[in-house]
């Protein structure tokens, strides 16, 4: 008796033989419940939000809400009204221009209404809107 060696290149071109609907049948299902849905689940974004570039406003700080690390900053530049946000407010670079503040800065409840000067990153696609990176508060 004989043995016979197969091959991967034997198996390939058994496949390749193969009656199409036995072997993509077979193949199809699997294909099908390994692939993930590509539609968000209901409560989540869809919209992934893109850097575009660096810039600098000058104005005043309107309004500041602070929810866990997160905060939104509605920033007033006398041109326009900019929309900023950041995921973490601790890495936002705080600083004071020409003078001392008293006590520690909380930029969640003692920067509103004071005149600043921001760096953000523009959000492509959303030309009033920003990525904080830095503020100095200026009196």
């Amino acid at each position: 008796m004989k043995r016979l060696q197969i091959t991967a290149l034997a198996v390939v071109g058994l496949l390749l033989l193969a009656p199409v609907g036995l072997v993509s049948g077979a193949a199809a299902p699997l294909a099908q419940e390994k692939t993930p849905s590509k539609q968000p689940a209901k409560g989540q974004k869809q919209e992934k939000r893109v850097r575009g570039a660096k810039d600098m406003a000058d104005g005043q700080i309107k309004t500041v809400n602070c929810k866990g690390r997160s905060m939104d900053m509605t920033f007033d530049d006398s041109y326009e009204i900019l929309r900023l946000h950041t995921n973490n407010y601790f890495k936002v670079s705080f600083s004071a221009i020409n003078f001392t503040p008293s006590g520690t800065i909380n930029p969640c409840k003692t920067t509103k209404g004071m005149y600043a000067r921001v760096y953000y990153y523009h959000i492509k696609g959303h030309p009033k809107e920003g990525d904080l990176i830095s503020v100095e508060l200026r009196k």
